[in-house]
């Protein structure tokens, strides 16, 4: 029997990241750059504008403390429409903030410090050279990092990627899934005996939900010959293959025997609450995962194994969930001897702490107890009774904005 730890350390220890694929900035939204990013050039590439206002050559101004000075506003720019032509002297040109400066001119002075009648402008005080204007590479100067390699693309990111003109990155693509059920045809209603396949759904949910690409065959027949003729049909789209189903011995000897010439796999007994065994292998060196057909069990099997090992085949540097202690209003007794993961739903009260009630029924069966969870509670082998308000560390399942 294996500790979760020890489990998920063996796993991890024969999981590696994905080749670099090169992708348009806009695919690789959600992906870990497998490069460090430079600027091409400088951002700004040209002075711009710091405000809204009008551009114009300081040295026309030199002699507006004693006398105003008149200009002529000869057109207007913007940031997506550049004025064509050079300033001379007597010349202005509106401005918006973010524009690049037009050619002959250096300053900008502020809308509100001068006189406009129709096309004529006053100035009535020097405005020196480079007065509110943003110098070409004040923000990134051409050559220098921008984002660095193992840094994951969030939305805000693409656009920084656009900002300095790059089109294209290498990154680590998304490991793609393929997520089936092992049994027999399982759709039928109800009260037929037999129940609905959920798991593979779960899965392709779950796995999409760590940035993976899930594809799911459906139900496939748990005999070796169906099951190595799935396996090899998959093999082209394939990084990554999750079964779900029974772990009795003949599915486990069926798994085996369908491996035979295509991979291996072993079967481990997890010292952990639901009681979990999986099976870890490989497929033609694709990682396998044999996961239990229960849900609940199903999904802790996802969390704790499946997920860490699709985040680091993906560049991910942090695997595991962020962890935090709560009290468990509820309380909670069990026979010690085994770590526990309990459902929860968690909250954070009006001191900022955080608080915990189970999320339903605690039985391995209970699906119920999976809508209303965001968090696992983690109950150490060596836990008995936890008295209501009693300490647990939580294991987040998701941000909590959406509670």
């Amino acid at each position: 029997m294996l500790s979760v730890s020890d489990a998920r350390d063996r796993v991890l220890e024969k999981t590696s990241a994905l080749e670099p694929l090169e992708m348009s900035v806009t695919d690789a939204h959600g992906c870990v750059l497998a490069e460090t990013v430079t600027a091409p050039e400088d951002l700004p590439p040209h002075p711009t504008a710091a405000i809204d206002g009008f551009a114009i050559k300081s040295e026309d101004t030199t002699t507006a403390e004693t006398s105003p000075v008149s200009l002529t506003i000869i057109g207007e720019t913007a940031a997506t429409r550049p004025f064509a032509g050079r300033v001379s002297h007597g010349e202005a040109v509106r401005i918006a903030a973010g524009a690049s400066l037009p050619e002959g001119t250096d300053a900008v002075v502020h809308k509100n410090d001068v006189a406009v009648v129709g096309s004529s402008m006053a100035v009535g005080h020097a405005i020196p050279a480079g007065r509110d204007v943003r110098p070409a590479g004040e923000d990134i100067a051409r050559g220098d990092p921008v984002m660095q390699e193992g840094q994951r693309i969030r939305g805000m990111d693409v656009g920084v990627l656009a900002a300095i003109g790059r089109s294209r990155v290498n990154v680590r693509p998304r490991a793609r899934v393929i997520c089936f059920s092992l049994g027999d045809d399982a759709k039928a209603p109800a009260e037929t005996g037999l129940a609905r396949d959920s798991s593979s759904y779960a899965l392709a949910g779950m796995t999409r939900e760590a940035g993976a690409e899930p594809t799911r065959p459906g139900i496939v027949s748990n005999v070796p010959d169906v099951l190595r003729e799935k396996f090899q049909s998959y093999l082209p789209q394939a990084d990554v293959f999750i079964t779900s189903g029974s772990l009795e011995d003949s599915a486990q000897s069926a798994l085996r025997s369908a491996l035979e010439a295509i991979g291996e796999i072993d079967f481990w007994t997890i010292s952990s609450r639901p009681e979990l065994t999986i099976g870890f292998g490989s497929v033609q060196g694709r990682p396998l995962f044999a996961l239990p057909e229960n849900p609940v069990t199903v999904l802790i099997a996802f969390e704790l194994f499946v997920r860490p090992a699709l985040l680091k085949m993906s560049g991910r540097r942090t695997l595991l969930r962020p962890e935090v202690d709560a009290g468990l209003e509820d309380g909670y007794e069990q026979q010690p001897g085994k770590e526990s993961y309990l459902r929860v739903r968690a909250w954070r009260d009006e001191t900022g702490g955080w608080r915990a009630r189970l999320s339903g029924r605690q039985g391995p069966g209970v699906v119920s107890s999976l809508a209303g969870a965001n968090a696992l509670a983690v109950l150490p082998v060596d836990a008995g009774v936890i008295a209501p308000g009693g300490h647990v560390r939580l294991v987040l399942l998701e941000p909590l904005e959406g509670w």
